[in-house]
């Protein structure tokens, strides 16, 4: 039991300087994350099931656009690549956003969809 728990503190020590932090800004950033989560979703619960699901619409339109190979020159097309844009542009700003995303895809996003 012990080992585990030494092994989980490791983990948390080289995974916070890996990005920057000291485990003890690690353990507060992860706390606020959690108050912050658990706020949207009491507080906004129903907004936050409709934004994820446009999130995923947006993502579902771009993977039904290229399977569809559907005309570059569409005004879908532009307000398609317009919303994904966006919401790269948006989502790749914040750092702790991109720390999250990394644990995700450790290999890079484009090694999880090499097979």
């Amino acid at each position: 039991m012990t080992e585990n728990i030494e092994n989980e503190l490791n983990d948390l020590r080289e995974y916070a300087k890996s990005i920057g932090m000291t485990p003890e800004e690690y353990a507060i950033s992860l706390h606020e994350k959690n108050q912050a989560i658990k706020s949207v979703l009491l507080e906004n619960g129903s907004e936050f099931k409709s934004f994820v699901n446009e999130y995923h619409e947006i993502l579902d339109g771009l993977t039904l656009y290229k399977e569809t190979d559907a005309k570059k020159s569409t005004c879908e097309h532009h307000r398609l690549i317009k919303q994904i844009t966006d919401l790269l542009h948006t989502t790749s700003q914040d750092p702790k956003l991109l720390a999250q995303i990394f644990q995700h895809y450790p290999q890079g996003i484009e090694g999880n969809w090499k097979n």
